[in-house]
C-alpha cells in the first residue's frame, strides 16, 4: 500500500506543476480565466484525493483479506492435522480390539478340543467384564492425578494410582475435550487405553488354560485390573493431563508415576502389559497347580490352524498396538510401525531357526509363538529405536523364550500355553533392550541408550574437532559456491543476447549445487547445536553433574523398572489368587471330574466344535445299528491280541488313558497317536511301521498283564 501512496503524492505533484508552470509561461489570463482556472485545478485536485482515499480503502480490504487467508489457511492445516491424528488413533483402537479375537483363535487352537471353547471366553469374556469397568473407574484409577505418593527408590512425589471423580464414568469430560497436548479427543484416549486393559488380564489366562473356572476368572480379573493394572499403567503412562493445580495451557508436559518419573520408558506395554501378565500367570500357575496328568500327560493341540490365523490377527493388530501409543499421526508412529514389522519377522525367523537346530523340525507352533516374542519384545521399545533396532530385539527374545519354554517342564510349574514363556520372558527382555537401542534422533523426550549415547558422543566429538574444521569447511564450500552462482548470473546480466542455453543451465546447476551446500552447512550447526544441547542435559551442567549420565544409566533404569514391575505384579497376583480361591470357596480351579470332561461343557454347557454329524431331531432306531465298517487303506491295518481276554485288555488300556502323575509307559506312548478303534481284542491302526507297533503293543500287554503275550496282523 505505501508504494500506492507514494505514487499518487508523485502524479499530484507532477500535474500540479505541470499546470502551474503551464499556466505562468502563458499570457497573463484575465481574472475571470484566472479564477475559472484555479477552480478547475481545486476541483481535479478533490476528484484526485478521492480517487487516492478510494485506492486506499481498496488496498485495506485486500489486506484484511490476505491476513483472513493466511488465518485461515492455519486454522485449516491444524484442522487437517487434527483429523489425522483422530483419523489414526481411532483405526489404531480397532487394531488393538481386532487383538482380542486373535488371542482367543491363538490361545484356543492350542488347547485340547473339549477346552477351546472356554479358552477364547476367557479372551472374549475380558472385553465386556473388563470394558465396562474401565469405563465406571478403571480410567479413573490410571490416568487421574495421583492419589497415593511416595518417595521411593530416589524419587520424590512418586505416584502409585490415581483418582478423579470426572473421569468416573467419564461424566465430567466434554465430548469434544482435547487430551492436553495432543490433537485427539479425551474421549478417544479412554477407548484406546481401555483396549489395552482389555487384553492384558485375557494374557493371563493363557497360564492357567485348561483348570480354571469361568466366573472366578472374571471376579479375578476384576479383582487384577484393579490392584495391578491400574497402578502400573499410572506408574508407567499417567502424565499431569487432569491435575487441577496444575495451568491448562502446561498439563500433558510431566510424568507423575514413579516409573515414568524413574526415566524409565515404556512405549507401548512392555513392563505395564507383558511383563505383568507373565508373571501373574505364573503366580496363579503356582497357587491352582498343575493340570492333571501334567507333564507326563500329552495334551496335544486342537488346532495349530487357529493358532496361526491367531498369530496372524495379533501381528495385524499389533501396528495399532505400537503405532497408536504414539498418540498421533506423526513420523514416531510410522518409526514404532516399522520396528514393529521387523521385530516380528525376526522372532519368527529367529524361533524356526534354533527350533530346528534343536529339534530336527520347524513347526507352525514354533513360528506362530516366535513372531509373538518378536512383537511382544518390541513394544516398549518400538516408539524409541530406528527401524534396524527391531531386528536386534526379536532375535534374542526369540531364542531366550524358546529357552524358557523349553525349561519349563525341568523348573516344575505348567504355564498350559507358555504365557509367562512367551510374554513374561519377552516383555522383560525388550523392556531391558530399550535401554540399549533408544535415541533422542527418535524420540527427543526419550532418552539415549547405550548404543546412542556412545554414537552421539563420537559425532560430536567429529564435529568440534580442530576448531569445527567440518562446519568451518563446510560453511566455506557454501559461500564458494554462491560466490559461483553469483558471477554466473552477473556474466548473464551483462550479456546482451541473455546468454544461451548451456550457460543458463550452468547457472541453475550452479544455484542448485549453493543450495545444496548451504542445506548441509545449516544442518551441520543445527546437528551441532542439537548435540551441545544433549550433552550438557546429560552431563547435568546445570547442577554441576550431579546426576550425571553415563552410556550405561538407561540401560539400568530399564532393568530395574522391569524388576520393580515383575516384583509387583508377581507378589500383587499371588495374593488375588489366592483371595479369589478363598472367595469362590477353593473354586477358582475346576475338580476333577470337570478337567476330565471338559471345561466347554462343564462351564459353558457347549462344545467348540459338533462334528458328531448328529442332527437337532434325531429318529430312535428301535434295530442295533449296523457294525461301521473300516475304510482300508490309507496307512490302516489291524491288529489281534492273543493271550488274553477283551474284558482283561480294555481294563488294562482304559487304566492307562487315565491321567496320572506316574511316568507314562513308554510303549503305550508309542502307540497310542495311531489307534483309531478297539473291538474286543483287535485293535485297528492309522500310521505307523507295522513291525514297531506290534513290538510295541506286545511288550506293552505282557508287561501289564504279568504273562507273554502276541501280537499278529490280521489280513487287509
Amino acid at each position: 500500500m505505501r508504494w500506492f501512496q507514494l505514487a499518487a503524492s508523485a502524479c499530484l505533484s507532477f500535474y500540479f506543476l505541470t499546470t502551474l508552470c503551464t499556466s505562468t509561461s502563458a499570457e497573463e489570463p484575465p481574472p475571470d480565466a484566472r479564477q475559472t482556472a484555479i477552480e478547475e485545478l481545486q476541483s481535479n485536485l478533490s476528484s484526485a484525493k478521492k480517487q487516492l482515499a478510494e485506492q486506499q480503502r481498496l488496498l485495506q480490504e485486500l489486506q484484511i483479506l490476505s491476513e483472513g487467508t493466511r488465518l485461515s489457511a492455519t486454522e485449516a492445516t491444524a484442522t487437517s492435522k487434527e483429523r489425522g491424528d483422530i483419523a489414526w488413533m481411532l483405526t489404531a483402537t480397532a487394531f488393538v480390539m481386532l487383538m482380542v479375537p486373535g488371542l482367543a483363535l491363538f490361545y484356543g487352537g492350542m488347547v485340547r478340543r473339549k477346552n477351546i471353547l472356554a479358552t477364547m471366553m476367557h479372551s472374549m469374556a475380558a472385553i465386556v467384564v473388563v470394558g465396562v469397568y474401565w469405563i465406571l473407574i478403571g480410567y479413573a484409577l490410571a490416568f487421574g492425578p495421583s492419589l497415593i505418593k511416595v518417595n521411593i527408590l530416589g524419587v520424590k512425589d512418586a505416584g502409585l494410582i490415581g483418582w478423579s471423580w470426572k473421569l468416573v464414568l467419564i461424566q465430567g469430560v466434554p465430548f469434544d475435550a482435547k487430551l492436553p497436548g495432543y490433537d485427539i479427543p479425551i474421549y478417544l484416549h479412554v477407548i484406546f487405553q481401555g483396549m489395552f486393559a482389555i487384553i492384558t488380564p485375557a494374557l493371563i489366562s493363557g497360564a492357567i488354560a485348561e483348570r480354571i473356572r469361568f466366573w472366578p476368572f472374571c471376579l479375578f480379573i476384576l479383582l487384577w485390573i484393579t490392584f495391578v493394572y491400574c497402578p502400573l499403567a499410572h506408574m508407567v503412562w499417567a502424565f499431569d493431563w487432569f491435575d487441577p493445580q496444575v495451568v491448562i495451557s502446561k498439563r500433558g508436559t510431566t510424568p507423575i508415576g514413579l516409573l515414568a518419573k524413574m526415566g524409565a520408558l515404556d512405549f507401548a506395554g512392555g513392563t505395564v502389559v507383558h511383563i505383568a501378565a507373565g508373571v501373574a500367570g505364573l503366580a496363579c500357575a503356582f497357587v491352582l497347580g498343575k493340570r492333571a496328568g501334567y507333564p507326563k500327560m500329552i495334551a496335544h493341540p486342537n488346532s495349530i490352524a487357529l493358532t496361526l490365523l491367531g498369530a496372524g490377527l495379533l501381528w495385524f493388530g499389533w501396528f495399532g498396538f505400537n503405532g497408536g501409543s504414539a498418540v498421533a499421526g506423526t513420523a514416531q508412529a510410522v518409526s514404532a510401525f516399522a520396528a514393529t514389522q521387523v521385530a516380528a519377522a525376526a522372532g519368527g525367523l529367529g524361533w524356526l531357526v534354533v527350533e530346528w537346530l534343536h529339534r530336527g523340525k520347524p513347526t507352525a507352533l514354533g513360528l506362530a509363538s516366535g513372531v509373538v516374542a518378536g512383537l511382544v519384545a518390541v513394544t516398549p521399545a518400538s516408539g524409541y529405536i530406528y527401524i534396524w533396532a527391531g531386528l536386534f530385539i526379536g532375535l534374542p527374545a526369540a531364542a531366550l523364550c524358546y529357552l524358557a519354554v523349553s525349561l519349563k517342564q525341568r523348573l516344575g510349574y505348567d504355564d498350559s500355553l507358555d504365557a509367562f514363556g512367551v510374554h513374561g520372558i519377552g516383555g522383560f527382555v525388550g523392556a531391558v533392550l530399550t535401554g540399549v537401542f533408544c535415541s533422542t534422533a527418535i524420540t527427543p523426550s526419550g532418552a539415549d541408550g547405550l548404543i546412542a549415547y556412545i554414537a552421539h558422543r563420537a559425532r560430536f566429538e567429529e564435529l568440534t574437532a580442530n576448531n569445527l574444521q567440518v562446519i568451518t569447511q563446510a560453511r566455506s564450500e557454501a559461500n564458494e559456491a554462491i560466490q559461483a552462482a553469483q558471477q554466473a548470473e552477473a556474466q548473464l546480466k551483462d550479456n546482451p543476447l541473455g546468454g544461451s542455453p548451456e550457460q543458463l543451465e550452468d547457472l541453475e546447476r550452479k544455484k542448485d549445487s549453493a543450495n545444496d551446500r548451504i542445506a548441509y552447512a545449516t544442518s551441520l550447526e543445527k546437528e551441532l547445536a542439537t548435540l551441545q544441547e544433549l550433552i550438557a542435559k546429560q552431563d547435568d551442567i546445570r547442577q554441576g553433574g550431579q546426576n550425571r549420565v553415563t552410556a550405561w544409566s538407561q540401560l539400568g533404569i530399564q532393568t530395574k523398572a522391569a524388576l520393580v514391575a515383575a516384583l509387583y505384579a508377581f507378589l500383587i497376583s499371588l495374593l488375588l489368587a489366592v483371595l479369589t480361591q478363598r472367595i469362590t470357596r477353593h473354586t477358582f480351579r475346576t475338580d476333577e471330574k470337570g478337567e476330565a470332561d471338559g471345561l466347554d461343557r462343564t462351564e459353558h454347557g457347549e462344545v467348540g466344535f459338533d462334528i458328531s454329524g448328529a442332527t437337532e431331531s434325531v429318529a430312535v432306531a428301535i434295530h442295533e445299528p449296523r457294525r461301521a465298517v473300516v475304510p482300508r487303506g490309507n496307512g490302516r491295518f489291524e491288529l489281534q491280541v492273543i493271550g488274553s481276554e477283551a474284558g482283561e485288555l480294555m481294563k488294562v488300556w482304559s487304566s492307562l488313558c487315565q491321567p496320572s502323575d506316574e511316568p507314562a509307559d513308554p510303549d503305550f506312548l508309542a502307540v497310542y497317536p495311531y489307534v483309531t478303534t478297539i473291538r474286543g481284542t483287535i485293535f485297528r491302526f492309522r500310521g505307523g511301521q507295522v513291525d514297531q507297533v506290534v513290538k510295541h503293543l506286545s511288550n506293552l500287554f505282557t508287561r501289564q498283564l504279568g504273562k507273554a503275550i502276541q501280537v499278529q496282523q490280521l489280513s487287509s
